[in-house]
């Protein structure tokens, strides 16, 4: 058996999906836009009832920052997540349309296969309706790739 068509596709997609992170990483930095959490429990004073009262209140309005902070962050993971299936949605359109030689075309859709899965784990919890969308789009040109591939042969 010949190994260098393999090795060679393996080698594109150890490459393409570290890729596609580093850049997502570069262009989309973890969200820095950190929660300030505030002490709302008073170090030396007794726990009364007007104590209570200040405590139920700061914990109320943490609850509500906190509310707002994490929808913020999983919109900005939901854009994340939409331009990574975006690109990989780009990648995997042009191996349908330039020609490759063989080790390229498969290693570039296993890897924008492999980056997508990972990704759509990574970011399931952002709910994002464009990316699954995209994802769709990934997920039926793959199928039309695969069919393509086999009529091919």
């Amino acid at each position: 058996m010949n190994w260098k068509p393999v090795v060679f596709t393996i080698l594109v997609i150890i490459l393409y999906v570290p890729l596609v992170f580093m850049g997502s990483n570069v262009f989309f930095p973890k969200y820095t836009d950190n929660f300030p959490y505030k002490e709302c429990y008073p170090r030396v004073e007794p726990i009364n009832n007007t104590n209570q009262e200040n405590i139920n209140k700061c914990l109320d309005e943490q609850n509500v920052k906190q509310v707002q902070y994490e929808k913020e962050k999983r919109g900005y993971d939901g854009w994340k997540y939409l331009a990574i299936v975006l690109f990989n949605l780009v990648i995997v359109s042009l191996i349908l349309f330039l020609n490759f030689n063989n080790e390229i075309t498969y290693g570039l859709f296993i890897g924008a296969t492999v980056a997508t899965f990972i990704a759509t784990l990574i970011y399931f919890n952002t709910r994002s309706k464009l990316g699954f969308l995209a994802l769709v789009l990934v997920f039926v040109l793959s199928i039309y790739f695969i069919t393509k591939l086999a009529n091919k042969n």
